[in-house]
This record gives C-alpha cells, sequence and structure tokens, in this order.
C-alpha cells in the first residue's frame, strides 16, 4: 500500500495541533520557518539598513553597521529557544528602515494564498516609538515585494507575554500583484525608531472555517 502523500494545505492544517512538537514538521521549510528561535534550513537571518544589506546572522547573533538593530539568543522554555531583536534607533537617517529578514531559499504558497497565514511566535518588549513595518517578498526583487503597518496589531498585543501574530497570506496580495508562486523573504520587519521584540517560532496556520483573511 503506497503512504498517501499529505498535500501543502494538508500539512498547514495539521500544524494548527502540534507544530512545535513535530519532528516531521519542523523539517518542512514550506510550512514552518523558524523552530526553537533557529531558521529552518533553507531559510537565513539576516540583518541591514543603507549602510549594509544582508548581514548574514550566525549562531543566533548578529548586527547592523553602527549596531542600529542588534540579535542575540536569548531563552524562553530551553536554552536559546527564541532570539531577541532590538532596534534602537540611532541615525535614523543614514540607517532607513533597519531589519531583520528571514530569506535563503524560494517556495510556491500560492495554493494556499487565501486558507492559510503567517503566524509568529512573538513577545513585545518595547513598542514601536515610530513607524514599524512587515513585509514579503518575491522573485529577490524589491519591485515584488508588498507590507503592512504593524503598529496597530503591536498596540492591540500584550507586552512582555508571549503570544501569537497571526497574519494572513493575501493581505500581502490585496492588489493581486503579488507572486506567491517565487515567494523568496518570509518576512522583514523593519521601523526607524526604538522596538525590541523576541522571536521563537514561525510557521504556516490553517485559516479558521469561514475566515476569508483580506478578502
Amino acid at each position: 500500500m503506497k503512504t498517501p502523500v499529505l498535500t501543502l494545505s494538508t500539512k498547514i492544517s495539521l500544524l494548527l495541533s502540534f507544530v512545535l512538537s513535530s519532528v516531521a514538521f519542523a523539517a518542512d521549510p514550506t510550512s514552518v520557518f523558524i523552530a526553537q528561535g533557529q531558521p529552518n534550513s533553507p531559510w537565513k537571518f539576516s540583518v541591514g539598513n543603507a549602510l549594509g544589506w544582508g548581514i548574514a546572522v550566525e549562531n543566533q547573533v548578529g548586527k547592523t553597521k553602527r549596531g542600529n538593530v542588534t540579535v542575540e539568543p536569548i531563552s524562553k522554555t530551553t536554552t536559546n529557544d527564541a532570539i531577541k531583536v532590538k532596534w534602537r534607533g540611532r541615525n535614523k537617517k543614514a540607517a532607513w528602515y533597519s531589519n531583520i529578514t528571514l530569506n535563503g531559499h524560494k517556495i510556491d504558497l500560492s495554493s494556499v494564498e487565501d486558507t492559510s497565514a503567517l503566524q509568529l511566535q512573538i513577545r513585545i518588549v518595547e513598542q514601536p516609538t515610530s513607524v514599524a513595518k512587515i513585509s514579503m517578498r518575491c522573485n529577490w526583487s524589491n519591485k515584488c515585494d508588498s507590507e503592512l503597518a504593524l503598529n496597530p496589531v503591536l498596540k492591540q498585543m500584550p507586552k512582555n507575554e508571549w503570544t501569537e501574530l497571526t497574519l494572513p497570506l493575501n493581505c500581502f496580495n490585496q492588489d493581486g500583484k503579488f507572486d506567491f508562486k517565487n515567494l523568496t523573504d518570509i518576512f522583514a520587519i523593519s521601523t526607524q525608531g526604538k522596538m525590541e521584540l523576541d522571536i521563537a517560532n514561525a510557521y504556516l496556520v490553517a485559516l479558521p472555517a469561514g475566515h476569508t483573511g483580506c478578502k
């Protein structure tokens, strides 16, 4: 008897119940992007700003030029199972929007664009003091990207508590021009001001029945 092959939609639905405890799903980069503070290979973290883009985060440690953004490991439940990302809000004009990005691979999520969401397990330590954004990019191109304002969402979330930031995928494609067949940047979080977030996990989840996201 052949073992049934799970579709991406089925995998996402199952993630709702045991994504964090399943070794099998933790190895699947099409549905689990960050697990216990570590990017799930081939995904990689980088930080950057106008002074230097794409600076690699290695072993959960990294910083932009002049240290406007720093990344370091922290412990949520076990040793180094999350990261702390701190924006210091210095040199605003020179640094532009300093960011942390998760990319390094290309996947096709077009089949689940309207039925799933990107979910990040985060803890807000310091609310942004300026405009904060989260964006996705396709085809490795700044001409193929989409961003959402984070400030209104973060203001509704508890401070200093682990919680879930859930963003329906189709919210990044409200004009129909974003190419989810060639998704290259799972997310980039950026601001010019101060902000401090802890990040533990990031993965796809199924939207609740009847939920249409941004459509």
